[in-house]
């Protein structure tokens, strides 16, 4: 590859490697479905650095990026791998920064910025011109898929570069980067400690677990452990306090009831006014980072690497900073000064309908990296009312939110969906998805294992068309408002499960 992109317009680009990849793989390079390929990184000045894949004989005409996790700072091929093996041209970037943590932003408003929204969008104009010169001539199609950092990378491109992508995937994204941290675990870690000790312990939560399914897990039609809405549960902790004579073993104290509460409720300041949304009744089984065991704090109390020291104040706190010291009345508007820059709560998606854009959200209700799921309810309602009502939203995004699912992936309730199929189908084909198809797996390994330099795969993930035998149970979740309902039949197929007329 001759050509030099050092002049490339907003992303000045220099080619660092590139060497050819065999079918299967080779060296510290192994993927047994992987199409031969040309295998190239690269550079956007100043710092982000770019991971390119493109199939030398089996291209589909088409590009794809994946989004990358927490804090990046490497390549995390996991989003974009099973793209890669349908013959997309794939790339993913480091969001502007080499090594795992927070300590990248600290002070350094250029990284943050690069983190923030630039490098998806360079990396997407970077990759792009590379395609065209590579096959001589233009991908026709392209895509975005990530979730959790990923999610906030796909939403930025939706609201800031709406014409960089026909379609987006954006999964469980973190909805104020600067306050998840102090508002989603802070919150609740604060709610249950008192003089220094835990009031609610680990062991207690499968009592509070069983409590809220037998409330609500029956409402659809079918009692399996997995509540369809978590939303219209309205279960209350109060209901499990010990009356006279009660074996302590079996209820709550009013104290812990209270905790519960507020876990649910979500931060507020001391005027009572809500700061963000809480944890979803069903959840309860996720909490553990937060509530102590054995008299203990739970882990999140003793967190030292965390956003508020270097991404969320400028200047910096440093790390000296401890979560303790965050003032819920003082704290959130010094968070707004500079989640500015990662902001992607804009509900106007006009210049992207314009565009022909498709926007594909989803969320776990059992989120288990504490990013609370009616978060993305909250701003798909505020879509509807930006863009002329419910039907015309869904003209351009559906939401769907994922019964008993965790973070991006997994969980009791069925998590793995074959995202990518459902955007194709509505972007290339019209046919807008009522429904994805939910896969319990019955194996749900994902261990994070290095591959070569700064990139990083994960093992395992599934590709789709799946195998018969890799699953025990597939149900459909309805876009929505819709909420899936067992009619008759076997529970695990899809076929027993209606749209609920009364979401």
């Amino acid at each position: 590859m001759a050509r030099r992109f050092a002049n490339l317009q907003d992303a000045p680009t220099t080619i660092l490697s590139a060497r050819l990849i065999p079918a299967g793989g080779n060296g510290d390079i192994v993927e047994q479905d992987y199409p031969e390929h040309c295998r190239v990184e690269g550079q956007i000045a100043p710092t982000v650095g770019f991971l390119l894949r493109m199939p030398t004989r089996s291209w589909n005409g088409k590009f794809l990026m994946g989004g990358c996790g927490g804090p990046c700072g490497l390549y995390l091929t996991d989003r974009s791998d099973p793209a890669l093996v349908r013959g997309y041209a794939v790339v993913v970037t480091d969001m502007g920064h080499k090594g795992s943590g927070w300590m990248f932003a600290d002070n350094n408003l250029a990284q943050m910025v690069d983190f923030g929204y630039r490098s998806t969008h360079v990396t997407a104009l970077a990759a792009k011109a590379v395609i065209a010169e590579f096959y001589g001539n233009a991908a026709r199609r392209n895509y975005f898929m990530g979730c959790s950092t990923g999610g906030r990378q796909g939403m930025v491109e939706a609201q800031r570069f709406p014409t960089d992508f026909d379609g987006i995937v954006a999964g469980a994204p973190p909805w104020m980067q600067t306050g998840h941290q102090p508002y989603a675990a802070y919150w609740p870690t604060l709610a249950n400690m008192k003089d220094g000790k835990p009031i609610l312990d680990v062991k207690r939560l499968p009592l509070i677990h069983k409590a809220v399914l037998q409330a609500c897990d029956a409402n659809d039609s079918l009692m399996d452990g997995i509540i369809q809405n978590p939303a219209a549960c309205g279960w209350q902790p109060t209901q499990l306090i010990c009356r006279d004579g009660a074996d302590p073993a079996t209820c709550l104290t009013a104290n812990e009831a209270e905790v519960v509460r507020k876990i649910y409720q979500g931060p507020v300041n001391s005027a009572g006014a809500r700061l963000y949304r809480g944890q979803a009744r069903g959840s309860e089984m996720t909490w553990t980072s937060y509530v102590g065991q054995d008299g203990k704090a739970g882990p999140f109390w003793f967190s030292t690497d965390t956003t508020l020291h270097h991404l969320a104040f400028l200047p910096s706190p440093g790390p000296g900073y401890t979560i303790q010291r965050f003032d819920f009345d003082r704290d959130p508007a010094r968070l707004a000064a500079n989640d500015v820059l990662f902001a992607h709560a804009n509900p106007d998606l006009t210049k992207f309908r314009d565009h022909g854009g498709k926007l594909l959200i989803f969320h776990g209700w059992n989120d288990n990296n504490n990013i609370p799921p009616e978060l993305a309810v909250d701003y798909y309602r505020l879509v509807q009312g930006t863009m002329g009502g419910a039907a015309a939203a869904a003209e351009t995004a559906r939401l769907f939110m994922l019964p008993g699912a965790y973070h991006c992936r997994y969980g009791e309730g069925g998590g793995e969906v074959d995202w990518l199929t459902a955007l194709e189908n509505w972007v290339e084909n019209g046919r807008a998805p009522d429904y994805v198809l939910a896969y319990h797996m019955r194996q749900e390994p994902y261990a994070s294992v290095p591959v070569a330099g700064s990139e990083q795969r994960n093992l395992l993930i599934p590709r789709h068309p799946l195998s018969p035998d890799s699953y025990d149970r597939v149900r459909p979740v309805y876009a929505y408002p819709g909420v899936a309902r067992y009619q008759r039949g076997d529970p695990a197929l899809a076929g027993s499960w209606v749209r609920d007329p009364k979401p």
